[in-house]
């Protein structure tokens, strides 16, 4: 591909034009290589969407003949873009329309029967959900929808076909859901399984909704807006709010009880009774997991088991967002959801909700090998500092590359920390123009690193780790865009060099390049000290700054102390050499007190720190370079490889049941034993067949058959195309799909070839964690001067700092490789399997610059186009904000896909797809090729985009006053009003895509630690021991406690859960693979391998496997943390409780494996009789 010349610096709408006119090209080339016949379908399965309207639209295919595309446009520029109100709106239009409009055929995959087989099972049908019809439609729907929805209110709307109607309402539930979810999310297709129409006691008739678990990835909102847009649907069709019986209550408060640990809040009995009987809507669910054991077989409830999605809506929708329904139910004016109220903790205390306290929570799951950084609001832990960095902003924050090497690396870029406030969890980048740790070394000295390299690269297990104690970890860069997302007070900035700077500026005064030029401004303009020369005084006494400055000498401008002040020194941060001598900046203010320590008064009022006592002999204004400090600890562990299937496969072909582990094609070609496909028919030529295409068109679907498909041929045809021997090039024991077309075997010989797996659904798949980007240098990424000016950037040097168009991203260097594999690979393809000219023509990694890809969640059904602009070596991928929240991602944590723009176009296809529930996730549906801000996720429009916060900002974080006088924390939103800019205020402007700005530079956005020990370390012991020698050397972290959190919400629940385990296993043959509920009598597997007729007797002879029966838990796996428990508690203590539910634990798997011969067992005993024999083979008759 030849990458478009143009202008140096592309407009907006230049840029988008040149990616829409490449996904063009690509597109044409891969309906080009469809058309030969090789794949499922004969043309490009994926659609390209260009706003939030087209996706709804081409999401759900009983919207394809409507004009639901413009009326969502029409209905969003009525309402002002509030997507509740037109999800509501179109619901309505939707439903009115398949009332009016909708023709009832029979479904084609049941032919009416609701049911199909799957093997030897018969499953409700997921085509017509059970219901054994589907709509369809003479012709297009061209009605204006304000003439549907009259003619809709003229007409009778009386339900005489219950199912006909629940199909109508179903439609419209789905389609409000749709828009809600941005059409992007999987909740449409997959959480609303159906709706009912449902017979009262009094033979009324009343709404059910049937929800499934993926309706979680629609969030609260989306689950209880579901409900209420079926409330407004049921009463169009004069339909009553169900009569919940006293039985159905109590289902679901059994229901609650069993699924209690996967909700996120867990109503009680009496709330729960609450919902039941006054939801207007008869919230109903599929069956999963366990079986209830009462109010079983009830008339209205199709399921005896758990139902997930009811227990989602009712528990995480309708209760934690009874707010948000209630304002939209309070505007149409139904009373009937009054009930609501309950849940709204207005209770609560203004003042309390802005109290700033240690919180807690972020400590709750503690896990081995993931050190805690800080407890909550702790001397030495992270200190918040107010800024937005060019590699910050939804969720991602950043820290000095020095702060991740003090802590042993177990901070790299990319790795998720959870902490305090303002939100629950982040991605750290690095942000060198912030304080980095204070730090002291072995050799007593101790400084301020700004200087990642200062440091030893060394975990803290390791001899060449140097540091004695972390006094400080350094500076944590919050955007104020964290606060406002996650509704949190504004805490109190602490006085930083960009607050001083606009005082020095108001004054029209340079920035004091020293500590007499600091002093003597201070002196004559009343204004603060800067904050360089402040050192930690407010977590002294005045007392202990009183003994430090009698423990001071100074001699020749050189001021030295005794050594047991030292420590006190260390708490101050201020730099100290191996000899006790005091000098940086922080030292200038402390020599100057001592000159006049006799005038000091340590017993005045002072607010009970040794800043106070400063504060009292200046008369000038002395601010606090300290606010709050932010607790942490580490959560999921950075990351970014290919994505490899379990075991990893090549093809999406059968090789059946009986090939071994390893199902291998060529054991399977040299076999050629029956597989299960679809079976197919062409209505060219009327010949029966496996694939999908045939004599130019796509063929019929007639059902399921195990037979010999000729594979040995295929085989052989695709290794001689692909000018290999063989391999070990694996498949799959059996399709997955409800369909079973297999993939074509050549595809699978390339990839192996090539050496990389594919996904299910046929595409090849990179996992990378999401991080934000919005300024770059081209030299950080790999990038050329030439490169970027072809990719439309306005850039004349390497170090040029340039803003990062919406959809370009920048990948992992450690995945560049494989990536390049499948560029090289697609080539291949093209000219072996479709005689095409090769697309990509890369030979080296750079020459993927320009290229194009898709991005996509895992919990969605779309893609996002996007553009490689570079690589840079971290364990994620950069992307704008837009990008990121265009997938319903924001950069917490999360771990995202990648997958090159014409492997998706040619190779995947939803025949390939499970046919089970949430088959559709996790697959890229739609092409958004144009991402609009006011359609993405509302995260995306908190991030702030100006290049200093205005002094009124800083002054509002101090506090305002209550109503009853007191100084409490301002609300996040105040922000805005003191002048901080955000996405949203810009929205409809040119802001909106270019000239956004961040406060703090950075100089290299790959800067930090290499490699995670969580990740390098072999063994969990290992792991466990650096993070609790890490905890030693932090003083934000009391190691008792992080012992005593490890033990009893990881390890000790390791241990019970594997005992429990253990009682209940199943066994299984190591040979092949067969599994067990319980062990053969023989003590040997009875796996038939193969069926044999005796050519000279005509007897049938069946081959058994003759492998050994193992057990699946022993007792090494669950005693595997018993000794690591008792080294961290003899060595590092735990609490009473803890220690002692360690000892009666410990004492259980003991007292469970007391028998020396369970110790050591892995194998099942055999029979006597059959301990020496080694027969492997019995006949039948």
């Amino acid at each position: 591909m030849q990458l478009l010349k143009g202008m140096t610096q592309w407009t907006h709408d230049e840029y988008i034009s040149r990616l829409n006119a490449d996904a063009d090209a690509a597109y044409l080339i891969a309906d080009a290589a469809r058309a030969k016949g090789y794949d499922p379908r004969i043309t490009v399965e994926i659609p390209q969407a260009f706003d939030l309207a087209d996706r709804c639209q081409k999401l759900l295919e009983f919207l394809h003949p409507r004009r639901t595309a413009e009326q969502i446009r029409a209905l969003t520029e009525s309402h002002d873009g509030n997507r509740e109100m037109v999800a509501l709106d179109i619901a309505k239009i939707v439903t009115a329309e398949s009332w009016l409009y909708g023709i009832k055929n029979k479904c084609d995959s049941c032919g009416g029967e609701k049911v199909v087989k799957k093997g030897r099972r018969t499953v409700s049908c997921d085509t017509c959900d059970g219901t054994g019809m589907i709509l369809n439609y003479s012709e297009d729907i061209e009605l204006d929808y304000e003439e549907t929805l009259q003619k809709f209110s003229d007409n009778e709307r009386i339900i005489k076909d219950d199912t006909f109607g629940a199909l109508c309402i179903y439609h419209g539930v789905c389609a409000g859901l749709a828009v809600l979810t941005e059409g992007i999310l999987v909740a449409p297709l997959e959480g609303v399984v159906s709706c009912r129409i449902v017979m009262n006691e009094d033979r009324s008739k009343s709404l059910a909704i049937n929800f499934a678990g993926p309706i979680r990835s629609a969030g609260g909102t989306g689950q209880a807006l579901s409900v209420l847009i079926g409330d407004i649907i049921r009463r169009e069709f004069g339909l009553v709010p169900p009569q919940i019986t006293f039985e159905e209550a109590e289902r679901y408060k059994e229901e609650v009880s069993k699924y209690a640990r996967g909700l996120q809040y867990r109503p009680s009995n009496p709330q729960l009774e609450i919902i039941a009987y006054n939801c207007p809507v008869y919230i109903d669910g599929e069956g999963v997991g366990n079986e209830v054991s009462g109010q079983r077989d009830l008339p209205r409830v199709p399921t005896n088991k758990v139902r997930e999605g009811m227990l989602l809506v009712m528990c995480e929708g309708l209760v934690l967002k009874a707010p948000k329904i209630l304002k939209y139910t309070e505007a149409l004016g139904f009373a009937e959801w009054d009930w609501l109220k309950q849940f709204t903790n207005k209770g609560d205390s203004d003042a309390k909700k802005a109290s700033i306290e240690p919180n807690y929570k972020f400590l709750a799951d503690i896990l081995a090998g993931r050190p805690i950084f800080s407890r909550p609001m702790a001397r030495g832990g992270f200190r918040l500092r107010y800024g937005r960095s060019r590699l910050a902003g939804l969720a991602t924050t950043a820290i000095h590359p020095a702060s991740m090497r003090a802590v042993g690396s177990f901070l790299i870029v990319g790795t998720q920390m959870k902490y305090e406030r303002p939100g629950k969890a982040t991605v750290v980048t690095p942000c060198d123009t912030i304080e980095g740790p204070y730090v002291e070394f072995n050799d007593g000295s101790a400084r301020r690193i700004q200087e990642m390299d200062d440091l030893e690269d060394a975990v803290p297990t390791e001899e060449e780790w140097n540091i004695a104690r972390v006094w400080d970890l350094g500076e944590i860069l919050v955007p104020v865009g964290e606060f406002l997302e996650n509704n949190h007070p504004l805490a109190p900035s602490p006085y930083v060099h960009e607050w001083h700077e606009l005082i020095v500026s108001k004054e029209e005064l340079t920035y004091p390049e020293t500590f007499s030029e600091a002093l003597s401004q201070s002196q004559k303009f009343n204004i603060p000290m800067a904050p360089e020369y402040i050192a930690h005084y407010s977590d002294l006494l005045p007392e202990e700054l009183q003994t430090l400055l009698q423990g001071m000498t100074i001699s020749d401008g050189s001021a030295q102390v005794e050594p047991d002040v030292l420590e006190i020194i260390y708490r101050l941060n201020i730099d100290v050499d191996v000899n006790r001598c005091l000098s940086g900046d922080k030292s200038e203010l402390l020599l100057n007190l001592w000159n006049s320590k006799s005038q000091l008064d340590f017993k005045s009022d002072s607010d009970g720190s040794a800043l106070g006592v400063i504060r009292n002999f200046y008369n000038f204004p002395i601010e606090n370079p300290i606010s709050i400090r932010i607790g942490g600890r580490m959560g999921k562990p950075e990351g970014s490889k290919l994505r490899e299937m379990k075991p990893p496969i090549h093809c999406n072909f059968p090789v059946g049941f009986n090939v071994g582990s390893q199902r291998l094609l060529r054991t399977a070609a040299d076999q050629q034993e029956d597989v299960e496909t679809g079976w197919r028919m062409c209505d060219v030529c009327e010949e029966a067949t496996i694939w999908g295409v045939c004599c130019g068109a796509e063929t019929r679907f007639v059902g399921l058959k195990w037979d010999k498909v000729g594979i040995k041929d295929l085989y052989e045809s695709a290794l001689e195309s692909a000018a290999i021997a063989d391999g070990k090039i694996k498949g799959v024991k059996g399709i997955t799909s409800s369909e079973k077309i297999p993939e074509h075997p050549l595809k699978g010989v390339l990839r192996y070839k090539h050496g990389i797996s594919m996904f299910r659904d046929g595409t090849i798949r990179f996992d990378m964690v999401d991080i934000t980007m919005t300024h770059f240098r081209p030299r950080e990424i790999g990038m050329t001067v030439e490169q970027a000016q072809k990719l439309g950037y306005d850039c004349s040097t390497l170090d040029d700092i340039l803003e990062l168009r919406p959809q370009d991203v920048v990948l992992p260097l450690n995945c560049s490789e494989k990536i390049l594999a499948t560029a090289n690979y697609m080539d291949d393809l093209l000219g072996s399997m479709y005689e095409l000219e090769p697309y990509y023509n890369c030979d080296t990694v750079n020459d993927l610059i320009g290229h194009y890809v898709m991005g996509i969640a895992p919990h969605t059904s779309g893609a996002i186009l996007a553009r490689i602009i570079g690589f840079a070596d971290v364990k994620g991928h950069y992307g704008h904000h837009y990008y990121h929240a265009a997938k319903r991602r924001n950069c917490d944590g999360d771990i995202d896909a990648v997958l090159l723009l014409l492997d998706g176009l040619i190779n995947f296809s939803k025949k390939f797809l499970p046919g089970h529930r949430g088959g559709q996730m996790d697959a890229p549906l739609i092409l958004t090729t144009k991402i609009v801000p006011s359609e993405i996720d509302k995260e995306a429009l908190n991030v702030e985009i100006v290049d200093h916060y205005p002094l009124e900002f800083y002054e509002l974080t101090q506090g305002i006053e209550d109503e009853d006088g007191d100084l409490v924390p301002p609300p996040a939103k105040a922000a805005i009003e003191a002048g901080v800019t955000i996405v949203e205020s810009v929205l409809g402007t040119d802001l909106q895509y270019v000239g956004q700005k961040f406060t703090h530079d950075t100089r290299d956005c790959s800067e930090g630690p290499s490699n995670n020990p969580y990740n390098t370390l072999d063994s969990m012991r290992q792991k466990t021991m650096a993070q609790f020698a890490l905890g030693d050397c932090l003083q934000s972290v009391d190691n008792k406690e992080q012992s005593s959190r490890l033990i009893q919400r990881h390890l000790i629940r390791d241990m019970r859960g594997n005992l429990r385990a253990y009682g209940q296993q199943k066994v299984r043959c190591p040979k092949c693979g067969g599994k067990y509920r319980r062990p053969p009598i023989s003590g040997r597997c009875m796996t038939i391998l193969e069926t044999k007729q005796n050519p000279f007797s005509g007897e049938t002879e069946q081959i058994y496997c003759d492998g050994k029966i193992i057990l699946t838990v022993t007792h090494g796996s669950v005693a595997k943390y018993d000794k690591l428990m008792a080294e961290l508690v003899n060595r590092y203590g735990a609490d009473d409780y803890t220690a002692g539910l360690y000892e009666q634990v410990s004492r259980w798997v003991k007292d469970t494996f007391e028998d020396k011969n369970i110790l050591s067992q892995s194998k099942l005993p055999l029979p006597e009789s059959e301990s020496t024999e080694g027969s492997n083979s019995s006949k039948t008759k």
